[in-house]
């Protein structure tokens, strides 16, 4: 009996010990691979994607609105204007599972129809940015509430396997021009914070880069999760071009002025001729830290507030 309740205190602890080391090793895996990614920008081969003389992003969905009769919430989705294309970036949440979605509901108000998008990037996997959490679990996304609109034979870039009724998503972890002035980042690797890299450590996220004529390349990211300076490495080891603004998530949460310092001085470097941080994931304080700091240049992110390149 009592080598019994030894052995009852001994194994829980013992796996308790099991999943430590586990979960130690993976971390450290994902680590590696984080920088294994940043030392191969060295060598790195330049992608020339052209230029554009206009760049126009509307925030369809997002963290804030410019009137009250536009739908926030927890979510991506931008629409980009080049001079060649219309791109949808990302397509929201439906926390709600109502139909029409946030997204359409708000692309009506805007006078913004699907006929006007020649191309969808999907940015990463969380359910935020592909429709919400049904689609999430069915490996898809969606822009509507209840269904799968068609979308006929409109390219459709992806980070991952997802299906898409009547369509052909195209797995891009790798940069790739997908019209005249843009190209994506490809998957930018990072390490999920804590408490999330206890079940995984590891994800990657793309942004798009836009070669404004005249003016150098402006970053869109959704999360960016990968974190300024590794998007910024990347961007400027893929693109070859000055950077010229930063448009979107920079995943800053909480953080202060002070927190900011090493972002803030990055992109002082850069002698950024646009700077708009969206609400998705970084909240009152750093938004007020980086207009503080580049106040001359600095944009809101708002759904139905269209972002341009001064």
């Amino acid at each position: 009996m009592n080598k019994f309740r030894k052995w009852m205190t001994i194994l829980p602890i013992a796996g308790l010990m099991v999943f430590a080391a586990v979960v130690f090793i993976r971390l450290q895996i994902a680590s590696a691979n984080v920088k294994r990614d940043l030392d191969g920008l060295a060598s790195a081969t330049p992608l020339a994607i052209g230029e554009t003389s206009i760049l126009e992003i509307l925030p369809l969905y997002e963290g804030a609105a410019s009137q009250p009769d536009l739908q926030s919430g927890l979510g991506v989705s931008y629409l980009i204007k080049i001079d060649t294309a219309t791109i949808l970036l990302d397509v929201g949440n439906n926390p709600d599972g109502v139909s029409p979605s946030p997204l359409e509901q708000n692309m009506a108000k805007l006078g913004v129809g699907m006929d006007q998008v020649d191309i969808i990037v999907i940015s990463h996997s969380h359910f935020d940015h592909r429709g919400g959490q049904k689609w999430q679990s069915q490996g898809t996304f969606s822009i509507a509430g209840g269904t799968q609109i068609p979308l006929g034979d409109r390219p459709i870039y992806l980070l991952e396997e997802m299906t898409y009724p009547g369509s052909s998503p195209i797995i891009a972890k790798a940069p790739a021009k997908i019209a005249e002035g843009v190209a994506t980042t490809g998957s930018i690797p990072y390490v999920y914070p804590f408490p999330a890299w206890l079940a995984i450590p590891q994800g990657g996220e793309q942004s798009l880069a836009v070669n404004v004529k005249g003016v150098g390349i402006v970053l869109i990211t959704d999360c960016g999760h990968m974190r300024l300076n590794s998007l910024v490495a990347h961007a400027k080891a893929i693109f070859n071009q000055p950077i010229a603004g930063v448009v979107g998530g920079l995943h800053e949460t909480n953080a202060t002025a002070q927190d900011l310092q090493p972002e803030i001085q990055l992109l002082q470097t850069l002698h950024p001729k646009l700077v708009a941080v969206s609400p998705h994931d970084s909240y009152a304080p750093a938004l007020a830290a980086f207009e503080q700091a580049f106040p001359n240049v600095y944009q809101s992110v708002q759904v139905g507030s269209s972002i341009v390149i001064p």
